[in-house]
């Protein structure tokens, strides 16, 4: 009788707690690649965009992309830290080694290659400019720089919490030290320090504003690998986040709140100050709970998006590098990115996606490219060849330049407007 009372006592337990002391939820999280998916949607389109064209998508994507942003990418990666096989000091600085090679790899074929082809073909000083932006601020520097600090930060022996109160901190002395400090006049140094804080160069994504989402993914990757009842985790998790999440993307988009910038300025999307970050952690994790409970209505996770969460990387890179090298050959050539008949880039967004998705599956099978998995002497060899075609790319273009091109100037492509007058003279 004792034994019957002693497991039912046990079962009532295992119903009615939601962690377990041990890490019992570790094998692969659909979730995930749905969150990915989203993110990977939404960027495509918004990069679509900069070609100042109607996009019905776009459209109905814009809030996602305020609300969700690359901070989706961030928390996932933090999340990823712990799911992954390598918890090695060692391994997250060579990921973070690498990473910063690829941006740089990266970098070079999205603007560099195709800006200086427009200039050597055009003479116009707009593509010069943009050919600069080979050390611009990327999220893959960014995530490059937040692997190197995990691992300086795991090497003082910082506990997952301990690593969150950084990141905590770091976002919330960003914002006023923006306001207080000078940017050097030096648009190198500027830059440099751009991948840190927030400066007049290209600082998208500045490690103390944006590593909280890393910090929080990390943390919270260890809490929920401990999960063993999700259905009553994401039940609670959607009932406090969906409201506050909804009732606060109204309120700071349609009225200003003292001490924060206002909604859709670059310093509100760059900065995420206080607030705007735990709205976005929320978002982050409301739309987890949405696809979970998806994903179990479903019983299977569609291909496409198991196929989009193995393959972020790729996705971002290589419809991002389609989509700017189209744009700076289209402006070398006719004087702007989309003529009217095509305005509507909804089939446009599917095309780029479906191709990159055959691009993919085309290296996977047969050509086997990759940087990111050499070994050495490989490795040090191309990742050497990288760098040093950066600082090459550095000395030939830096003295040619008069004006840089930021995101606070568009990138010159709105003023760029008064260089190309000669092109289409």
């Amino acid at each position: 009788m004792k034994e019957k009372d002693s497991k039912k006592k046990d079962d009532k337990i295992d119903n009615d707690y939601i962690f377990s002391k041990d890490n019992i939820n570790t094998s692969h999280q659909p979730e995930f690649d749905y969150l990915k998916t989203l993110a990977i949607i939404i960027m495509i389109v918004s990069h679509l965009n900069f070609g100042y064209a109607e996009c019905y998508i776009y459209q109905a994507l814009e809030d996602l992309e305020s609300l969700l942003s690359a901070s989706s990418f961030m928390f996932l990666m933090g999340m990823g830290m712990k799911y992954s096989r390598h918890h090695e000091i060692k391994h997250f600085v060579s990921r973070g080694i690498t990473l910063l090679t690829l941006a740089q790899f990266f970098n070079f074929l999205r603007d560099t290659l195709p800006n200086l082809i427009a200039w050597w073909r055009t003479g116009d000083k707009v593509f010069i400019s943009r050919a600069l932006l080979i050390i611009r601020g990327d999220i893959l520097t960014f995530a490059g720089y937040a692997h190197l600090f995990i691992a300086l930060l795991k090497k003082m022996k910082l506990s997952d919490i301990h690593i969150l109160i950084i990141g905590i901190i770091m976002n919330l002395i960003i914002y006023p030290l923006s306001k207080i400090m000078k940017p050097p006049d030096n648009f190198l140094l500027s830059q440099f320090l751009g991948y840190f804080i927030f400066t007049n160069a290209e600082c998208y994504f500045p490690l103390l504003s944006h590593f909280i989402f890393v910090a929080f993914g990390n943390w919270l990757g260890g809490i929920y690998q401990k999960l063993s009842n999700k259905d009553k985790f994401y039940n609670r998790i959607f009932i406090v986040c969906f409201p506050i999440v909804i009732i606060y993307q109204y309120i700071r988009k349609n009225y200003e709140i003292p001490l924060l910038p206002e909604y859709d300025l670059y310093e509100h999307y760059c900065l995420s100050p206080g607030p705007d970050a735990i709205h976005r952690s929320m978002a982050h994790m409301m739309f987890l709970s949405i696809f979970y409970k998806l994903d179990k209505m479903l019983g299977k996770t569609p291909y496409i998006v198991s196929h989009f969460g193995k393959n972020l990387n790729q996705y971002y890179m290589i419809t991002y590098i389609i989509i700017m090298q189209s744009s700076t050959f289209l402006i070398s050539t006719r004087g702007e990115k989309f003529t009217s008949e095509m305005k509507n880039l909804d089939l446009l967004a599917i095309v780029i996606t479906v191709s990159t998705y055959f691009i993919i599956e085309l290296n996977d099978k047969y050509i086997h490219f990759t940087i990111t998995t050499l070994k050495n002497p490989k490795r040090t060899i191309v990742f050497s060849f990288i760098w040093i075609i950066t600082i090459i790319c550095v000395i030939y273009i830096y003295p040619k330049v008069e004006e840089y091109a930021t995101m606070w100037n568009l990138y010159l492509y709105e003023r760029g407007k008064i260089y190309l007058d000669s092109i289409k003279k």
